[in-house]
């Protein structure tokens, strides 16, 4: 505001200044160049605590492209997860590798991968293991 503005004013020309601090003694004038003082010094540390953060971050971001490169992957291939999902998505089938046949004469079949289908599951706990039902090529 107002008051801070002239502050400032007063602050930054030493005549101004000299005439501001006339009537106040060397003991309250050596508190406020304390005062003026630690504001400095802090300001400075905490400047310094900046840069070494955002060096520090600067650093690391260097070396997580370092081993992206060294993995012989781009960032965009490592953060581009469209193409991740459309790579899923036009996943060939995979061939049945397990079938049993159950109590109704009825064959199950299952590629050995994801959740394990129900019927096979019973089976398993009956007793039954994998490699038996295993399709032979």
């Amino acid at each position: 505001g107002e008051k801070m503005t002239d502050f400032l004013n007063i602050a930054k020309n030493k005549n101004r200044l000299r005439a501001a601090c006339k009537e106040l003694t060397t003991e309250q004038l050596e508190t406020m160049a304390e005062n003026i003082t630690e504001f400095i010094e802090k300001r400075i540390h905490d400047a310094a605590k900046i840069a070494e953060q955002t060096a520090k971050k600067e650093a690391e971001k260097r070396a997580i492209l370092e081993a992206i490169a060294e993995a012989g992957l781009t960032a965009e291939e490592l953060f581009n997860t469209s193409k991740n999902k459309a790579a899923n998505k036009t996943r060939n089938p995979v061939a049945p590798q397990y079938r049993i046949t159950d109590a109704n004469g009825k064959q199950h079949e299952w590629t050995g991968r994801g959740r394990t289908p129900k019927v096979f599951e019973q089976y398993f706990n009956n007793g039954g293991n994998k490699e038996s039902c295993r399709i032979k090529s």
